[in-house]
């Protein structure tokens, strides 16, 4: 292979080189302007937080469940999962 083969090659190389980076870096700036406007949507549109569940809530949907059973239940997959801990 002559000089200015190898040479061209090169260049070749370098300019794709530069344009990829370009190009990841403006995807990635336009990612983060992207993620902070939905983040300021949201804060400007806040809503009623969902509330997880309690154990009262819980009691409450279900009367019907005595509340030993339930101190069972969970003393029962505490131990399993205590038991078959890798």
């Amino acid at each position: 292979m002559e000089q200015s083969a190898v040479t061209s090659l090169l260049l070749e190389a370098g300019s794709l080189m530069l344009i990829g980076m370009l190009f990841v870096f403006a995807f990635l700036g336009l990612l983060i302007i992207g993620v902070q406007l939905i983040t300021k949507f949201c804060n400007a549109f806040e809503g009623d937080a969902v509330q997880p569940p309690t154990m009262s809530r819980l009691k409450a949907a279900q009367p019907g469940v005595d509340g030993n059973i339930v101190a069972a239940i969970t003393a029962a997959v505490h131990t399993h999962r205590q038991a078959n801990k890798k």
